[in-house]
């Protein structure tokens, strides 16, 4: 397998997730290859109206991608299991609760930055 065609993967799983970046409304998430020739290191930046959001989201693109490229077969080749947890600390200390999973009950509340 190419390391071309595993990024295309991974970002047609992020799609398939909609996981993203939305142009018009300047929020979602970035990803960034750190080591363009090994193509083993990815950053994501997520970019949303306000902190609890942003958590939320980072939380759950975490999650989704922890998902869709662990192995049983490969424990402790990944670091998500850990960066997931300091993320719920870091909810936990900001009084974040993951939402319940609820199809069309969507509150906005966005500010201009």
């Amino acid at each position: 397998v190419s390391t071309q065609s595993t990024g295309s993967v991974f970002f047609q799983m992020c799609r398939a997730h909609h996981i993203g970046y939305d142009i018009r409304e300047r929020e979602g998430s970035i990803f960034t290859l750190i080591d363009s020739y090994k193509r083993d290191l990815i950053g994501m930046t997520v970019v949303e109206a306000d902190l609890v959001t942003a958590m939320k989201t980072f939380h759950r693109n975490l999650s989704v991608v922890h998902q869709e490229i662990s192995s049983a077969n490969l424990p402790g080749k990944n670091n998500f299991n850990t960066l997931i947890m300091e993320v719920d600390k870091i909810m936990s200390s900001l009084a974040i609760e993951e939402p319940p999973a609820q199809e069309g009950t969507e509150t906005e509340e966005k500010t201009e930055l």
